[in-house]
């Protein structure tokens, strides 16, 4: 390398104090050992560049990416299926062919026992779509283009299964404001520190340590919002004509697909304090949820997002509502902890009085379209 070309390189870094590293090609120092790479001084800038220029995932126009029961239950020899569900409850009844894993497990499956590229999609299936959704933004995340969550989760696939029905709720109606609450001042990106050297070894160390967080565990009740508004920097994530309409007390406003990107208003996000995202079902904000925690926010969901607390409000302005009539499907299930027996057709469980036939219950309607605001 020119003397003179490597100095100003070398001065360049050491008076930016960005990302340093050991410049390739450079001979072994004089002591005639090989050096190390030199640690990155800002791994959360090289994070946010590096999903900057790959795509800026959480304002893809797919995003939330995620395929109704109908396209699964019609595509099954298509697609591979994750439950991700517990194991008993994968046992008492499953998707036929889908494997059960753990959200933990699933990258080290797909880099090691089959490749997501021999899928049309891959599909994580949870109780209500929302774990799903958390998984699966972790996933795309990290690369694996082709994961989607299925929307509604197993509460769309059976009846039996149905846990939407029981999540929604009108129980803050009243309780909600039109006052137009500004977004926090710029300030400073959360610090990442991982340990690692190079962008994309930072992006997959971030996403195992999501993915190794329980989805459970990042949920937030909308009692304790509605009691301590305060406590939390909560973000409406829909659109604005919408959010006058009504929304949490203290809520800001954040378009989807606009405003938490990198070059936007993500650092108007408080580093200090718990950021609680809700959506109209609970879905986009899981996935966004994902995103943030990957970049180091301290990010929570409220369940069934608005759906579980102002209901009929939803219902009333024509917002995405759960409504089990047109959602709930009587697909069949296998039951076992095979992913399908030599005759599955003996392991179908009914669904309530159904006459006991081999052949699926199919309700035909029209498939969800990936990228609506969840």
């Amino acid at each position: 390398m020119n003397t003179i070309r490597k100095f100003f390189i070398i001065l360049l870094l050491g008076l930016t104090g960005v990302v340093t590293y050991a410049i390739p090609g450079d001979p072994p120092s004089g002591n005639g050992k090989q050096e190390k790479s030199a640690a990155v001084s800002d791994e959360g800038a090289l994070l946010r560049e590096f999903l900057l220029k790959s795509g800026n995932y959480i304002n893809s126009r797919g995003v939330p990416n995620m395929v109704s029961a109908e396209d699964v239950f019609e595509n099954l020899s298509d697609y591979l299926v994750i439950d991700v569900r517990s194991k008993q409850e994968y046992v008492d009844g499953h998707i036929n062919g889908a494997i059960h894993l753990k959200a933990s497990e699933i990258m080290d499956y797909l880099d090691t026992k089959t490749a997501a590229s021999a899928y049309d999609k891959v599909v994580i299936a949870c109780h209500t779509g929302q774990t799903a959704s958390y998984i699966t933004s972790a996933l795309r995340l990290a690369g694996y283009n082709n994961v989607y969550a299925m929307k509604f989760g197993m509460s769309a696939w059976n009846r039996k299964l149905d846990k939407w029905s029981k999540g929604i709720s009108g129980k803050y109606s009243n309780r909600l404001e039109t006052k137009i609450n500004p977004k926090g001042p710029k300030g400073n990106f959360p610090p990442i520190k991982t340990g690692e050297k190079g962008a994309a070894e930072i992006l997959r160390a971030r996403v195992k340590e999501v993915l190794n967080t329980p989805f459970p565990t990042v949920k937030v009740k909308a009692d304790e919002v509605f009691a301590n508004p305060s406590e939390y920097y909560i973000i409406n994530y829909w659109p604005e004509k919408n959010y006058v309409k009504g929304h949490i007390p203290t809520a800001t406003q954040y378009t989807p697909k606009k405003d938490l990107s990198v070059d936007a208003a993500l650092n108007t996000l408080p580093t200090d304090k718990k950021v609680v995202v809700y959506c109209y079902t609970g879905q986009n904000a899981a996935f966004t949820v994902a995103y943030l925690r990957v970049l180091g926010y301290d990010a929570y969901t409220i369940p069934f997002g608005a759906n579980g607390f102002m209901y009929d409000k939803v219902v009333a302005n024509g917002w995405h509502a759960f409504k089990a009539a047109e959602k709930v499907n009587d697909f069949f299930l296998i039951k076992g902890d095979k992913p399908m027996g030599k005759d599955f057709t003996k392991q179908i469980i009914q669904v309530g009085n159904a006459p006991k036939k081999k052949k699926a219950i199919i309700r035909r309607k029209k498939k969800e379209v990936e990228g609506g605001c969840g």
